[in-house]
């Protein structure tokens, strides 16, 4: 089975990596740990930022993928490795339920495993980018809501 984790580094996505790296173990599955790192200049509303920011924006692209993006990574992966599941990690800039579905389809993943830890009203259920996931997403997604969640509603 191919499986597709999401993590965006917080607390919830590692709490989801865990739990469903319990879930799949002992199933020898090949699994991906996602992360969606953002990328500015292609957001309509940043336009006006991307203008004023060129420069430092053209640095950071420079300077590749953040510190702490690997880091979250290697975290998820060291869960993962504790549980006696080996994990490749994969970035990809852009929206991320957009990236998201494209790895998915592109890898050709059995399932995806997310966090949800949606706030206030419109988000009561899932997080947006969880609810966008699941309502475009070919394939089954485990969404996996943290105990704390519902503490921060």
């Amino acid at each position: 089975m191919k499986v597709l984790i999401c993590t965006d580094g917080s607390r919830f996505a590692e709490e989801a990596v865990e739990r469903g790296g319990r879930l799949l173990k002992g199933t020898k599955p090949e699994v991906t740990i996602l992360r969606v790192v953002p990328d500015f200049e292609k957001y309509w509303e940043y336009n006006e930022y991307a203008e004023v920011f060129k420069e430092e924006l053209h640095k950071i692209r420079k300077l590749g993928v953040p510190k702490s993006v690997l880091a979250s990574l290697d975290a998820g992966k060291g869960i993962l490795d504790n549980l006696g599941i080996k994990a490749e990690t994969k970035t990809r800039q852009g929206k991320a339920a957009d990236e998201i579905l494209k790895e998915a389809e592109e890898g050709d993943y059995d399932l995806l495993i997310m966090a949800s830890y949606g706030r206030g009203i419109t988000k009561f259920l899932l997080g947006s980018v969880s609810r966008e996931v699941v309502h475009r997403s070919k394939i089954p997604v485990l969404v996996i809501k943290g105990k704390e969640a519902g503490a921060m509603m």
